[in-house]
């Protein structure tokens, strides 16, 4: 064992803790883990890149992708202008409200059966839901290609069962994109919906049931509104994953289910329009912060952070 392995304590613990105590009582390490330098790191991360790409909104795209540096509102007439871009945007939006309604019902029911069961083979159902996150979202995207085929297992299980008489045509269209988009998002609503209720003391639902309750009536009247925060920041990170994702919409959708990010991703790469460009992310960014501010005036952002804490 090295030397400079944490050893447990008298007290049973294994020595993080003091770790961690002398670290804050460094004066070096103190500055850096203090609250204040915390702060700085999130503005230079997140406010002065965002800060740029505002300012960039506000320029004029010159020759061979150069900026002339002159403020303008050109780039939000042109978009105010047309309706290709704003269809895409509410495209984006509309196709992460779908998503967000089909992953839902089932997240939450594998969440909660998780969260509440006692079997053995939970910490493999759980793994089995956590290993998603191992392997490269490009990959699991490409795997549904053959899944979703004319000649892939959804179509030949559709035709075994009857419903259907010949192969339909699920890959390169909208509802295969929102399915292969719905099984990659998925354990964004599990998991935080397994954390909420796996922490739910079973002795306040026992005591619903003893007062009369039916199994019905306990989960829709104590079960239900005390997952509320799983529910809501599952609904916050599938949203916004969904409607701002990249890959299931060039990958499994058709030519006219491109969504924002990859329109924005053109725009920035291929017509070197930076500005344009960056008027469509700050665009897009406003309405996002804007449905989900409507949406937290009905749910306790609060809660959802606490939902969040895995």
């Amino acid at each position: 064992m090295s030397s400079n392995t944490a050893t447990p304590t008298a007290d049973g613990h294994d020595g993080t803790e003091s770790i961690k105590q002398r670290l804050m009582e460094s004066e070096r390490f103190g500055y850096l883990l203090s609250p204040g330098t915390g702060l700085l790191w999130v503005l230079f991360f997140l406010f002065v890149p965002l800060t740029i790409i505002v300012a960039f909104s506000f320029f004029r795209a010159g020759e061979f992708g150069t900026i002339i540096y002159e403020p303008t509102l050109e780039n939000y007439r042109r978009f105010a202008g047309g309706t290709v871009y704003q269809w895409v945007i509410i495209r984006s939006i509309l196709v992460g409200v779908a998503t967000t309604l089909i992953v839902l019902p089932f997240g939450y029911a594998l969440g909660y059966f998780l969260g509440r069961t006692n079997s053995r083979w939970t910490p493999i159902l759980l793994g089995l839901v956590v290993v998603q996150f191992w392997v490269p979202l490009v990959i699991r995207t490409y795997a549904w290609i053959p899944i979703l085929g004319r000649e892939g297992i959804v179509n030949d299980f559709l035709l075994w069962i009857g419903i259907v008489s010949q192969p339909i045509s699920i890959l390169y269209t909208t509802h295969g994109m929102i399915l292969g988009l719905a099984v990659s998002i998925m354990p964004f609503m599990v998991l935080p919906v397994y954390s909420i209720v796996s922490t739910i003391d079973e002795e306040v639902i026992q005591a619903a049931k003893t007062l009369g309750a039916s199994d019905a009536r306990a989960f829709w009247e104590v079960t239900f509104p005390l997952s509320w925060p799983g529910i809501v920041s599952g609904i916050l990170f599938t949203f916004i994953l969904s409607a701002g994702a990249y890959l299931a919409p060039e990958l499994l959708g058709g030519t006219g289910d491109r969504l924002i990010a990859p329109v924005i991703e053109t725009v920035f790469t291929q017509d070197f329009n930076w500005p344009f460009a960056a008027t469509l992310s700050i665009i897009y960014v406003g309405l996002i912060v804007i449905a989900l501010y409507l949406f937290t005036r009905r749910a306790d952002l609060e809660e959802a952070l606490e939902g969040t804490q895995l």
